[in-house]
């Protein structure tokens, strides 16, 4: 399907939408959205993953160049189980509390159409992930079922261990074929890749997206 003369490059500029927040929003990896970006032409599926999830609709460029701001809806909270639950809890400090409790309670729900697809919101501490996913922001968790048999690297995932440690990174290749790398965000001299055994993971959740905390 023809984009009509405008490349998703240039409705995400046109919208003031980082390539950052386009490629978690999407679901899709950095190089992937280079790709699109600069191609004359997306897929059907493409198109309508671009409308569904950040609010452009790139066959009707004239509506579109009517407002700079894409059109979503914007994310609210309720008590009514509509949407993804929110867990008033800090993924790196407490998630099992919600992982491994059916005693454990949302706080509320929040609906916000990109991420209704997820299982949990939770909050999110550090700043290795920043400015991405920055510290005190809340993330959007989605678990991955089959991650033994395959896992996208590039993609950013929330980890847990058999020790207890919990991370959120990017995950790249590792050193050989027992390992994956856990790679920073963040270029800070602090923070540098690691390797991590597959062995010790238990569960892996694919960070569907982040938003500043709005409650």
């Amino acid at each position: 399907m023809e984009i009509r003369g405008i490349t998703l490059k240039q409705a995400l500029q046109k919208a003031k939408i980082k390539q950052e927040e386009a490629a978690i929003r999407l679901g899709i990896s950095r190089p992937t959205l280079s790709v699109w970006c600069n191609k004359d032409y997306l897929s059907e599926d493409s198109i309508t993953l671009v409308k569904t999830k950040l609010g452009i609709d790139l066959t009707n460029i004239s509506e579109f160049q009517a407002s700079d701001t894409p059109i979503t809806n914007n994310p609210s909270i309720n008590k009514e189980n509509k949407g993804v639950p929110y867990f008033d809890i800090d993924f790196i400090g407490g998630f099992d509390l919600v992982f491994n409790s059916h005693q454990v309670n949302p706080s509320f729900y929040i609906d916000f159409l990109p991420f209704n697809d997820a299982d949990y919101w939770v909050n999110v501490t550090g700043k290795s992930m920043g400015p991405l996913i920055a510290h005190g922001d809340i993330i959007a968790l989605k678990e991955v079922k089959e991650w033994k048999r395959f896992l996208l690297e590039g993609e950013i995932y929330a980890i847990l261990t058999d020790n207890g440690f919990r991370t959120v990174k990017i995950i790249g290749k590792g050193p050989d074929n027992d390992h994956f790398m856990l790679i920073p965000y963040n270029k800070s001299e602090d923070y540098n890749p690691q390797p991590i055994p597959k062995d010790v993971i238990t569960h892996v959740f694919r960070v569907k997206g982040a938003i500043k905390k709005f409650f």
